[in-house]
């Protein structure tokens, strides 16, 4: 009831208030845990581990709620708690429709502990779940009954036809009512083991207190900068020790930064597990059937960036199963296994981290989003195109090539959020696909948005970022480099190959010291395997910075992705690579790694 939650609000802010955001934290890893459990049970119904750590999960949430005196989800809890002591004790089987109504009671839980937090009531599928959970264990007890007796009597008439022999010395397995004692007396034990091996490796710390640790790690690496430049302004053939001062001092400070920054870092894990539900229950509803694949969900990122990157992961695995792959009997005349996958897989490569979103379903029809583009307006019928550039116009907006829409999916909206999202973290997504093998949805990303690997550059008297791992060479250019096509402005020739040329003064209305090309420096950027040509009056050097956000201190610049401070006190803005790479027009083309279906 409502006033349950009223009291429980009371309670957060008195004498268990300082426990209740601990319960509410620790109720989410169990939920997690849980559902993680219950997907593995339908695979394997008998596997008695993981049953009983779904039951220590409910189990602890229905003692902490106990204590807390949150009676809704107490009594909630055991209700599912006795459904999963009598499978774990063999008394009932974890039927898929027991297992089902489990996901959804856990739903329900979720629901219960958000309105907790929130002081509101509880969800209107709390009285009819708890009433299904006991139906479900009586019907399931009156079987296992009925069929004792009738067990009993057919060993009681084997008795009377054949008294002499010795069949019935083997009638009564009386074991299981002590085994179903046995690990209900255990659970609390094992629960408390497994506590208190975390709590001696871990600690809980609030993001907050971490966010301002790294501003304070920020703040001492300016001020390192800071030191740097003065010092080099000084003759130190006289300060031996002070140069010795300072390295050292340096390297304590890179160590400290990358420590902790380490804090922060989360396993991809942590989003990657909310996937398999979402898969199953939509695999169900559309019919189709989906085995899930997860590699390398040990991978760590920025917990910024794993947070923001939930909803463009949530839509592309949506997409997935819903226009991707094809309905058991399609799959079946294509000569296909009738079982689709979907893989998430993470890994580190170089200073980025890349997550993969693939399936063998389909594959893109390049031809059909070819035809829409062409009734969109957005190319014509006259246009030529690569397969690459073709299949990058479903990032357009409004572009969908769904016939009808639905709730899942088909609506015109989403991919091209998608992109955005990921190049909001200083990101990219690419797509590769082959038609009848399945498309693979590349994403990568830093490793953490708060400091960034860049290369100094000046443009009159300002000074601008460009990221380290954008920058493919700098070089000055001869005459006979730089040429002007008519209607496409400006190219450079770069080892025989023609790159579209930038110059950075024009994009930010900045008055440089050079306006020849060839007096200045061009760095030759990629995004996305395309190149093109950065002009700049000067190059300063490689240096770390800690990239400070242009939004919450000032607004959103377009082709600027944050600042930082210099040494000498001044700010820097740090280019936006995938804005630039916009304004060239160079489309947003596939690196060359092996497409699905394609031997390794």
């Amino acid at each position: 009831m409502a006033s349950d939650y009223h009291h429980s609000e009371s309670a957060m802010q008195g004498e268990y208030g300082e426990y209740m955001s601990v319960f509410l934290d620790e109720s989410g890893e169990h939920l997690t845990n849980m559902e993680a459990g219950l997907l593995l049970l339908e695979e394997n119904p008998g596997d008695l581990d993981n049953l009983n750590a779904i039951f220590r999960a409910a189990h602890s949430i229905k003692g902490n709620s106990s204590f807390l005196g949150v009676d809704d989800i107490t009594h909630f809890t055991h209700a599912m708690e006795n459904l999963l002591d009598e499978m774990r004790s063999g008394t009932i089987l974890a039927t898929p429709p027991r297992i089902g109504l489990l996901l959804q009671s856990k739903d329900t839980l979720v629901e219960l502990i958000n309105a907790l937090k929130d002081g509101k009531a509880r969800p209107a599928t709390y009285d009819s779940l708890i009433v299904a959970l006991k139906e479900s264990l009586e019907s399931a007890k009156d079987v296992a009954i009925e069929a004792t007796a009738a067990e009993a009597d057919s060993v009681a008439d084997a008795a009377v036809v054949e008294p002499a022999t010795d069949t019935i010395a083997v009638k009564a397995p009386a074991a299981p009512a002590a085994d179903k004692h046995h690990p209900a007396e255990e659970a609390p034990q094992v629960a408390r083991e497994t506590k208190s091996t975390s709590d001696s490796s871990s600690i809980r710390v609030s993001v907050e207190k971490v966010d301002a640790l790294i501003d304070l790690v920020g703040e001492l690496s300016i001020a390192q900068a800071m030191v740097n430049q003065l010092i080099g302004q000084l003759s130190t053939s006289h300060m031996p020790n002070l140069e010795e001062a300072l390295i050292a001092m340096q390297q304590c400070t890179r160590e400290l930064q990358e420590r902790v920054m380490g804090v922060r870092m989360t396993p991809v894990g942590t989003v990657f597990r909310r996937f398999p539900r979402l898969i199953r229950d939509l695999a169900g509803t559309l019919g189709k059937n989906v085995r899930v694949e997860i590699i390398g969900d040990d991978t760590e990122l920025d917990k910024q960036v794993i947070e923001r990157l939930s909803d463009p992961l949530t839509h592309l695995v949506r997409n997935a199963v819903d226009h991707g792959i094809e309905l058991p009997e399609e799959r079946k005349n294509k000569g296909k296994t009738e079982e689709a996958f979907v893989r998430l897989a993470a890994f580190y490569e170089g200073g980025n981290v890349i997550v993969d979103v693939e399936e063998d379903g389909r594959g893109l029809d390049t031809e059909r989003i070819r035809q829409k583009a062409i009734t969109l307006g957005l190319i014509t019928a006259q246009d030529v195109l690569t397969t690459e550039q073709i299949q990058s116009l479903i990032f357009r907006p409004g572009f969908s090539t769904a016939a009808a829409v639905t709730d899942i999916s088909g609506r015109g909206v989403g991919m091209d959020v998608v992109k955005r999202n990921i190049e909001a973290l200083n990101g990219s997504i690419e797509i590769q696909s082959r038609a009848g093998f399945g498309t693979r949805f590349r994403i990568r990303l830093p490793l953490t948005l708060a400091i960034l690997d860049g290369l100094s550059v000046s443009v009159g008297d300002e000074v601008y970022i460009l990221p380290l791992l954008s920058v493919v060479q700098s070089f000055r250019p001869k005459p006979a480099d730089v040429h002007r096509v008519m209607g496409r402005g400006e190219i450079i020739n770069v080892h025989g190959q023609s790159l579209p040329l930038l110059r950075l003064h024009q994009l930010f209305c900045v008055t440089p010291r050079i306006t020849d090309a060839c007096q200045g420096l061009v760095i030759v950027l990629e995004q996305q395997g395309k190149r093109f040509g950065l002009l700049v009056d000067d190059l300063l050097g490689q240096q770390q910075v800690v990239m400070k956000s242009l939004e919450e201190n000032y607004s959103k610049v377009d082709g600027l992705s944050g600042a930082t401070i210099l040494g000498d006190g001044r700010v820097a803005l740090i280019i936006d690579i995938p804005g630039l790479a916009r304004l060239t027009g160079t489309g947003s083309p596939l690196s060359p790694t092996r497409m699905p279906g394609e031997a390794a």
